[in-house]
């Protein structure tokens, strides 16, 4: 129980940077649409305009946060706010979903954090956000509504913390495997291009001689331009590539998992600090992605579709680990997530099914290079047959699918290779199709849809042989 409070007072500082970083732009253009002469300017008069600017961000900021005021007892949250539309809210704890902590770099060195409140829902008014609220009283707000014991104060936290270490299952990512994470996400080829634009703006006014003399030394004797733009683009690669797996660490560092009975609590970050809490029952399907880079060591890594999510899309999908061993995934799921399992092995595709794989990935190919043979050189662009075709057998040879129990899993490829494990109770539909010539076959497409984003997440795999999907749909009829 507690009484009416506010927030830290620290929320006034934050609201202004917050409104002046919307509001600069419209006061720079403000400025110059009054001025008479935009070359003659009056410095006097921008910074009066800032002055009053800023009075008026200061006192809105100093009246929101006056006004908002918060309380929880007796099983509910309750939210006073606004000045002119006055808003109550009362949550009652039985309908929070998460309850997420969140602390940016200037946060933590004012001693503050956001704490994010999502309940049953997922519209906008589902969601609250507490932004400046003391560390301690986050963690006692937390407790409050998972009905967990309360942390008594910020000192004593992380001695709770160990004494929960010890009651339940965690899993910290190890720093090794958080750089191979990083060496492998594929990040850095985006990055790679926003480097090499930048580059291309600032090369000519590298002086020539600089230039020369930095390929010299590490091709000697060379002087011809290919060697020069080739160097130069394995540089700028591999400058992306560090970049990248620095930025990977920073943004994931110490991600630490925890199970204590039937909530999931998931931390990370160095710079941005986030903590996110679900209950078993909001996942509603676990995805083991294993991306093109990271198939060749044996990595993947793990995210779950979540049920009520929040109202931006990206809520609804939740990352539970973002590098794991392949030979591990049991292990881990055993420990943490003991309602799923990777199946030991899956009922693979019909051979008749390959030929519909191949030919799906060759025909888009040739939809395109077909009308390259008009221009010059366009007979190169049967080069990507050869790749075209290997995707479509790897596709083949990925698909298939399992059923154990109360979980149903697919597999397929995209570029990337996915397994989706299902629990019987959380697939809220299952669709048959099959066209013409999957009829002809005896084959057909099963897609399984889950509750998560707003409308739904399909999975499906295609040209599975008749008899499976009869397996399937019993299977799905008998929950």
């Amino acid at each position: 129980m507690s009484d009416q409070k506010r927030q830290h007072p620290v929320m006034i500082i934050l609201e202004m940077i917050k409104n002046f970083m919307y509001g600069l732009p419209t006061l720079f253009f403000f400025t110059l649409a009054i001025a008479e002469d935009i070359r003659s300017t009056d410095i006097t008069l921008f910074l009066w305009i800032l002055i009053i600017f800023t009075i008026a961000f200061f006192a809105y900021s100093v009246l929101k946060w006056y006004l908002y005021t918060y309380m929880y007892e007796d099983g509910y949250l309750h939210i006073k706010r606004g000045l002119i539309f006055k808003t109550e809210r009362s949550i009652k704890r039985e309908r929070v979903q998460t309850v997420n902590i969140r602390s940016g770099l200037l946060q933590r060195l004012l001693g503050v954090a956001t704490i994010q409140i999502e309940t049953a829902g997922g519209g906008v008014e589902s969601e609250i956000i507490l932004s400046a609220v003391k560390v301690e009283e986050t963690h006692r707000i937390k407790s409050y509504l998972e009905n967990y014991e309360p942390h008594v104060t910020h000192d004593n936290h992380e001695e709770g913390l160990e004494s929960e270490y010890e009651k339940t299952a965690t899993y910290v990512v190890p720093l090794r495997d958080m750089f191979l994470a990083g060496a492998t996400s594929g990040r850095f080829m985006l990055l790679f291009s926003l480097i090499a634009a930048v580059f291309s703006q600032f090369y000519p006014y590298i002086p020539e001689n600089f230039m020369t003399f930095l390929i010299e030394q590490i091709i000697p004797a060379s002087d011809t331009d290919i060697l020069l733009i080739l160097t130069v683009l394995l540089l700028l690669l591999f400058l992306s590539w560090i970049i990248s797996i620095l930025a990977f660490m920073v943004q994931y560092a110490d991600f630490t998992i925890l199970r204590q009975d039937d909530y999931l609590h998931v931390s990370w970050g160095m710079i941005e600090q986030k903590q996110f809490s679900l209950t078993k029952d909001r996942v509603q399907a676990l995805s083991v992605k294993e991306g093109l880079l990271r198939q060749p060591f044996g990595l993947c890594a793990l995210t779950s579709e979540v049920a009520g999510g929040g109202f931006k899309e990206q809520n609804y999908i939740t990352i539970i680990c973002p590098i794991l061993h392949k030979s591990k995934v049991n292990a881990f799921m055993e420990k943490l997530l003991p309602e799923y399992r990777i199946p030991k092995s899956l009922e693979p595709l019909p051979s008749r099914a390959r030929k519909r794989y191949l030919f799906r990935a060759l025909a888009f190919v040739l939809i395109l290079v077909i009308p390259l043979q008009t221009v010059p050189y366009g007979w190169l662009s049967f080069m990507l047959l050869l790749p075209a075709f290997l995707l479509g057998l790897s596709r083949y040879r990925t698909g298939g699918i399992d059923i154990t129990g109360k979980q149903l899993t697919f597999q397929f490829r995209n570029i990337n290779r996915y397994q989706i494990l299902m629990i019987q109770n959380h697939v809220q539909s299952l669709e048959i199709s099959s066209n013409p010539f999957q009829r002809r076959s005896d084959l057909s497409t099963v897609k399984a849809s889950v509750l998560s984003s707003p409308s739904g997440k399909n999975f499906k795999v295609a040209d599975v042989d008749s008899m499976e999907i009869r397996k399937i749909w019993e299977w799905f009829s008998r929950s």
